[in-house]
């Protein structure tokens, strides 16, 4: 080992001829092999003759006898310390290559190129993460995987991406690295290169279509928030959406400019406000035509100093304008506040999500977050944060400031820890140096430190806000509320349609050449990519059941069915939408809401939403708005109260009243329907009344129903063909199953709409409690708050209990309908059970007539036929005159009829008279039998007696007449012997046992 550390390639070639060990180690487990691809200081063509002898030999350069300590082969060390030909030899192992005579033949097999140490690296791992390019690229040229993962799921492009090493970045992008692979901690290539301030790796790995940019990782936190949070001004800059225009899709950028944002600014103007409506492109990403390099529009106004503060408002419940939006007001107050930005982003985490399109919406809450501005002189002079043990700062200020020079650092390859919020770093002062951009190579800010100035504090003036309370802390408070809107029936099937083409990836309607509305550009631009951000328009039952196809339910609302049956209301019918309300309240001069435009927006809509906040906002009989609370509780109060029955308006748009019609007319056939039935009923009486069977002493004509004679009650209730019509009324009970079904959906409803004011009312309370907490901070008075805050709950209470009202009406209807129903079954029961009985009194009567021509059979049968005999010409029939005839016909045929007769009459009786005997002779052939076995099982029982009364006889034998027992030898245990041993004994004993069975007998006798 010393020879070849020497360079002493003949005593190293001596040694092994005499048998050296070349596999030797030292007490870092590291062979000759090892220790020269470690030594920095070894470089070519110095000791390349003394590598190629080693590796013609059996040096171990894999497995287990090939790694040191850490797990590490000598390729891994060539890798670490950029020896590129030490690498190469050792992938290109070859026994036969430059042998000579006399050497030891080697293995003959190059080094494994994807073998791991003890963390998983591969030594396109250590290449990468010591910034070797040319390593990089031999190692790929060998097939090395591009993808292997290490602990934690670090991959060579996490590596390369964490060290800012923009060659091996586009090396491993062009052989296939996986751009979007995650750590087990979620974090991406993206998240390290933009944390570390890697300017040109960022602008490498966006230049890919197929990145993600706004990955999240196990904290929350995206690329973005990683650069903010480590005060990488530049690659917040690069990141922000307004400079990653080209990234979006044509669909989006279309439904962008289609749509038109409201920018209100409040302050010293006419009216106190002034109105602007631009497109949500213009907002988001446009330029400043005479500025490419500003922002056409910025979150809150710099050079108008009249302006106290700024409301925008976005036409629909896009998530994506929403996120672009909040992005840039972050970025315009300097990136500093990341705890609050990060707190606004984890808002969208309350987003509702399932597999229909209007299954996504979000929750209904209200939350604020702490908020804190920094003077802008810190802001000015941010500090490098570091990570809890530091490695951050270790792997990351170095590599950048040496990267021109080439010397690397030796132990550059650690692994990367989150840092939580970013602590300052007091042990890198040069960091806040003006001039310093961080990600930006030394060399390019050497003498530049005036213009960093320039650049910065033009930034600071044009695109970062002037805060007027310098150290001011507020919160940002978010709110979700939902409310009620409407949308006519057409409107809302073209929107259905247009989702659906949207979801089936039809975009053009078959048949139909036509310009897209702006509508259906949005719908077609987010609901057909993979990442759902719109929030389209839900209806009432959609709202209630966000899981289910709602469709059939949908188009059989109470208000639809009260309008289309209503004389004039029926052209253009209408039914409930219910919309989401989303505000941001960013600080004291900012406010942003989201809330979605009908469909088709037409221009006068009387329930505009959006013009009816402006309309509030300029009412002379309304206070002054004088901060964004002021505005927050407008605009609450006035989504809260769309439908606000005791507001002057159109009727067709009073739905409330149209449920409480509903419920009115529901009341009014119910009072029909019952009165039909107590008419019907009435009408089966009379009908029974009349058709009843009495006896003709008793029988007088029936009074009808309603007063009039007979003939005509029969006329009322009677059809054609003489049928009763009550009897169909009784039994037809569709009328009232249909109204039944009518008052569920009309309770069903009112618990929906009871829903969406509970969640109302929900959120206001914790506004009041968020607005009440901040005005107590600034010692301002809350009187007024609350009082506004009363007024608008006391609204949704005073519908709250109309709706309670409404629901306990169609309660009462709907258990008098059941009481009805209940009522029809009872008398379609007793109708059945008298139809039934009358039935049987007609079986009762038809078989008394049977039996009277049974009996007029009986007795002219056997006169008849007595009589034929008299007609047959027989010589014994002297004479045949009357009283010989009548004599012989009636007193024969009398003798069998009336017999017979007696028995047709008597036949039941007779029948129960022969039942009755064999049931009584059955009986007591029962008992005999019983008797019978009763004795058998007695004298079976004497029997058994009797044997187990044989021991003890034997013993008083034994007793009486042998003086003792005989010896066992003497004594007789054969059959034999037995009939002497009874032979012997006394007659007194035996005889007066063998009694008792004659004596038994007898008594059972």
């Amino acid at each position: 080992m010393a020879a070849a550390w020497k360079n002493h390639a003949d005593i190293l070639h001596l040694l092994i001829m005499r048998g050296a060990d070349v596999n030797q180690r030292d007490l870092r487990r590291r062979n000759a092999l090892h220790n020269l691809a470690a030594d920095r200081a070894c470089r070519w063509g110095w000791g390349e003759e003394v590598v190629g002898l080693l590796l013609r030999t059996e040096c171990a350069i894999d497995g287990v006898a090939g790694q040191d300590e850490l797990g590490r082969t000598p390729l891994h060390w060539a890798c670490a310390t950029g020896n590129w030909r030490m690498a190469e030899m050792l992938l290109t192992r070859n026994a036969g290559e430059g042998e000579k005579e006399g050497e030891v033949r080697g293995s003959g097999l190059g080094a494994q190129i994807d073998a791991v140490e003890l963390r998983g690296k591969t030594a396109l791992h250590v290449a990468t993460a010591h910034d070797r390019a040319d390593i990089v690229q031999l190692l790929i040229a060998h097939k090395a995987a591009v993808n292997a993962a290490s602990d934690g799921g670090w991959t060579p492009l996490h590596n390369a991406c964490d060290k800012g090493c923009e060659a091996i970045v586009r090396i491993l992008l062009s052989e296939g690295a996986h751009i979007n692979a995650q750590l087990l901690n979620g974090i991406t290539p993206l998240h390290l290169a933009a944390q570390g301030g890697h300017r040109e790796v960022v602008q490498c790995l966006l230049e890919k279509p197929d990145l993600k940019r706004r990955v999240r990782d196990n904290f929350g936190s995206t690329p973005f928030l990683r650069a903010a949070q480590f005060k990488r001004k530049d690659i917040v800059l690069l990141l922000a959406p307004f400079n990653n225009v080209d990234s979006l899709s044509d669909g989006v950028k279309e439904a962008c400019a289609a749509f038109d944002a409201t920018v209100v600014d409040f302050g010293n103007f006419h009216n106190e406000n002034r109105v602007k409506r631009m497109s949500v492109f213009n907002l988001l990403y446009g330029r400043d035509p005479e500025n490419p390099r500003k922002q056409a529009v910025t979150t809150v106004p710099v050079d108008s100093r009249g302006t106290d503060f700024r409301w925008i408002h976005l036409p629909a419940n896009n998530m994506a304008w929403v996120e672009a939006l909040l992005t840039k007001s972050f970025i315009e107050e300097g990136a500093h506040d990341v705890d609050g930005f990060k707190g606004l982003e984890k808002s969208f985490n309350y987003q509702h999500r399932g597999q229909r399109t209007h299954s996504h919406f979000m929750r209904p809450l209200c939350q604020n977050t702490p908020r804190t501005m920094l003077r802008r002189h810190e802001e000015e002079t941010p500090e490098e944060p570091a990570s809890e043990n530091g490695q951050v700062r270790a792997m990351d200020s170095p590599a950048r400031k040496q990267k021109g020079t080439g010397s690397k650092p030796e132990k550059a390859d650690s692994y990367f820890h989150d840092e939580g919020h970013g602590k300052k770093n007091k042990n890198n002062p040069k960091r806040g140096k003006s001039g310093s951009v961080p990600g930006t190579p030394k060399q390019e800010t050497k003498g530049k430190s005036g213009q960093g100035e320039k650049q910065r504090s033009s930034l600071s003036s044009s695109t970062f806000c002037k805060d007027p309370h310098p150290l001011v802390s507020a919160c940002n408070v978010c709110v979700f509320m939902p409310y009620l809107h409407f949308e006519t029936t057409e409107r809302r099937q073209q929107m259905q349609d247009a989702i659906s083409r949207a979801e089936t990836l039809d975009f053009i309607p078959r048949g139909i050449k036509r310009t897209r509305t702006r509508d259906e550009i949005l719908i077609y631009a987010h609901l057909s990519s993979s990442t759902t951000s719109l929030h389209v328009r839900r209806t009432l039952d959609q709202f209630f059941y966000p899981n289910i196809d709602t469709k059939s339910r949908d188009q059989d609302q109470v208000v639809y069915r009260y309008q289309t049956k209503s004389p004039g209301m029926g052209a253009d019918p209408k039914i409930f939408m219910v919309d989401q309300l989303w505000m941001w309240v960013l600080g004291t001069n900012l406010i942003v809401t989201a809330f979605p435009q009908r469909w088709d927006q037409p221009k006068n809509d009387p329930l505009n939403v959006l013009d009816g906040i402006i309309e509030d906002i300029n009412s002379k009989t309304r206070d002054p708005v004088k901060s964004v609370y002021d505005l927050a509780m407008i605009i609450t109060n006035r989504c809260s109260g769309v439908f606000d029955r005791h507001r002057l308006g159109d009727e067709e748009y009073q739905f409330l009243d149209m449920f409480e019609s509903s419920i009115g007319i529901a009341t009014d056939k119910e009072t029909v329907l019952f009165n039909q039935f107590n008419h019907a009923s009435g009408q089966a009486s009379e009908w029974l009344k009349s058709h009843r069977k009495l006896n003709g002493s008793f029988s007088s004509p029936p009074k009808s129903y309603n007063g009039t004679d007979e003939q005509d009650q029969s006329s009322n209730y009677c059809d054609e063909d003489g049928q009763p019509l009550f009897v169909d009324r009784l039994l037809d009970i569709g009328q009232e199953t249909n109204l039944l079904a009518e008052t569920k959906d009309i309770r069903d409803e009112l618990n929906m709409i009871r829903t969406v004011l509970e969640h109302q009312n929900n959120v206001l309370l914790d506004f009041q409690e968020v607005v009440c907490e901040t005005y107590q901070g600034q010692h301002r008075s809350q009187f007024e708050v609350k009082k506004r805050f009363k007024d608008q709950q006391r609204m949704i209470d005073m519908h709250l209990k109309d709706i309670d009202r409404m629901d306990k009406q169609a309660e009462r209807i709907y258990h008098s309908i059941t009481d009805l129903l209940d009522l029809k079954q009872k008398h379609a029961n007793a109708f059945e059970a008298r139809f039934a009985r009358d039935q049987a009194a007609g079986t009762t009567r038809q078989s008394k007539t049977i039996m009277v021509f049974t009996i007029v059979t009986i007795v002219f049968l056997p006169l008849s036929f007595i009589a034929s005999i008299f007609t047959i010409n027989l010589k014994e029939f002297e004479s045949l005159n009357l009283g010989y005839v009548a004599k012989y016909t009636f007193g024969i045929g009398f003798a069998i009829s009336i017999p017979l007769v007696w028995v047709a009459l008597t036949v039941d009786d007779i029948g129960g008279f022969f039942r009755v005997g064999s049931r009584r002779w059955l009986s007591n052939r029962a008992k005999v039998s019983a008797k019978s076995e009763r004795s058998e099982e007695t004298l079976q029982a004497l029997e058994m007696e009797k044997i187990m009364s044989l021991p003890r006889m034997r013993r008083s034998v034994d007793v009486e007449y042998g003086g003792g027992l005989l010896p066992v030898s003497t004594r007789g245990t054969g059959a034999s012997r037995r009939p002497d041993l009874y032979g012997g004994l006394s007659n007194g004993t035996m005889r007066k046992s063998y009694d008792l069975r004659p004596s038994m007998d007898s008594r059972l006798r």
